[in-house]
């Protein structure tokens, strides 16, 4: 490498091109006729490399056009250093077209169980020399992996306003009733908050954002209600509801994780609570090529889903 960066100091592209077009045709007619130059000017330019690296490279007669031994060691080199540049400068071709690079995402969970995998199938039907990080977490963290520049795309909850942060919205996010479907609450299209007042409470563990909205709805609609669990899973949630230990609140986005096909989940009203759902960016940083074509996959595969999310549940409607 070393002796690649001193022949490169020497001659730039234009005189190693000059030279090998000349040694594969060995005659000076030709060579210029390739490179789109008149005689005299390539022969300058011979001079020109010969001077520079000190050594003769060609033998001339009236006949043929030879490479001395200076110049059958050159040659090799150059190529190699041709091809070389070559190489990097497809390679960086290859990232400005968003073909090759990282796309680093932090995301809830429930957004990333819900909306990641259809996103990086299509992604990497396009793109499939790009690689795709993931870090989950819920709220805060989130932010804070875009901001630290740990993550290129976030995908959470508006961060606060005075942050570095860009916050583009992706999906609402609707918080709904989630009961077995054989409970009599599954009847109904749509409950008050009055009804968690009467029953078995299910709930998400305090530290969790979405705690912090159902508490918000529950006192806005004079319910006191004590949960009988708090849980930081979905999941869990979801066991104990099956298991017919309480009825709970999630939100419609967190719910489609459990998947479970004798869930079924209601409208809550006065309040209607939601959250949004978004693209986070650093507002102060580029994304790389790749990162922004997948944004692009990303907002298609979102168009897909929001019907199923911005919904209003039915009364046959499951998880």
């Amino acid at each position: 490498m070393e002796q690649f960066t001193s022949m490169q100091s020497r001659l730039n592209l234009q005189q190693l091109s000059a030279f090998l077009t000349l040694a594969d045709t060995g005659s000076f007619g030709d060579a210029a006729e390739a490179l789109g130059v008149s005689q005299p000017a390539l022969s300058r330019t011979i001079q020109q490399i010969e001077g520079k690296l000190g050594a003769r490279l060609f033998d001339r007669d009236t006949r043929k056009l030879r490479l001395t031994p200076a110049g059958e060691r050159l040659e090799p080199l150059a190529r190699r250093l041709m091809n070389e540049y070559q190489e990097v400068f497809a390679e960086f071709d290859d990232f400005v077209a968003g073909r090759q690079g990282v796309v680093r995402i932090a995301a809830f969970p429930s957004v990333a169980a819900l909306l990641l995998p259809s996103t990086i199938v299509s992604f990497r039907e396009r793109q499939p020399d790009v690689r795709i990080q993931i870090w989950e977490d819920v709220g805060r963290p989130v932010h804070k992996a875009v901001l630290d520049g740990r993550a290129d795309i976030g995908l959470s909850t508006p961060p606060p306003i005075s942050s570095d942060l860009r916050y583009r919205p992706l999906l609402r996010d609707e918080v709904v009733l989630v009961c077995r479907n054989d409970d009599m609450l599954a009847h109904r299209e749509e409950h008050d908050w009055s009804v968690f007042a009467t029953r078995a409470f299910v709930i998400l563990s305090p530290e969790t954002g979405l705690r912090a909205m159902i508490d918000g709805a529950m006192e806005e609609a004079g319910v006191a209600a004590e949960p009988l669990f708090n849980c930081k899973q979905p999941t869990t949630i979801g066991s104990l509801v099956n298991a017919g230990l309480g009825i709970s609140a999630l939100s419609r986005l967190t719910l489609a994780q459990l998947d479970s096909p004798t869930l079924a989940y209601r409208k809550l009203r006065n309040p209607t609570v939601a959250r949004s759902i978004g693209i986070v960016t650093h507002a102060a940083r580029s994304l790389s090529p790749a990162a922004r074509l997948f944004l692009k996959v990303l907002d298609a595969q979102a168009k897909l889903l929001a019907p199923s999310i911005d919904g209003q549940p039915q009364p046959g409607d499951v998880l």
